[in-house]
């Protein structure tokens, strides 16, 4: 037996263990211009969440700037808490593998996009989980992105 529902965007669980909230400098943009997005991920138990895999979505006509991701894995190298392991790309996301989170600790993931059509759209959702627990998870709602031509 498989079951099914809808949950509105602005209704999330009160407990959630980690979340995650995708925001955009701007969300008007020329094509082909960049826009950065900050993913900030959060960890709201007192035990600290390990191995913990964030699905950054894009959506079509959306490029995503890997230097920004090497260059994040570079700072956070030191950290104890919100490392980024390894990341990797596709056509409609982005995979970053962290170490851990501490407890009530949160790590701000930056990345560039690029729009290279001219069109608007909403991007794929953004999800946050437990590598070894995906039932331990979060999702960030889509955002719609407006581009205009040149």
């Amino acid at each position: 037996m498989v079951g099914e529902y809808f949950l509105p965007w602005d209704k999330k669980p009160e407990q959630e263990a980690l979340s995650i909230d995708v925001a955009y400098d701007r969300t008007q943009l020329v094509q082909d211009d960049i826009a950065t997005a900050t993913a900030t991920i959060k960890n709201n138990l007192r035990r600290p969440r390990i191995l913990v895999m964030v699905d950054f979505g894009d959506s079509a006509g959306i490029r995503l700037a890997e230097r920004r991701f090497a260059e994040y894995h570079e700072k956070s190298a030191g950290q104890k808490s919100g490392r980024l392991e390894k990341f990797s790309l596709t056509a409609t996301q982005a995979i970053l593998y962290f170490d851990s989170f501490a407890p009530g600790r949160h790590g701000d993931a930056e990345v560039s996009v690029a729009r290279e059509v001219s069109d608007s759209a909403r991007t794929f959702r953004s999800r946050v989980y437990e590598y070894y627990d995906p039932e331990v998870s979060a999702v960030a709602r889509p955002v719609q992105v407006e581009v205009k031509q040149r």
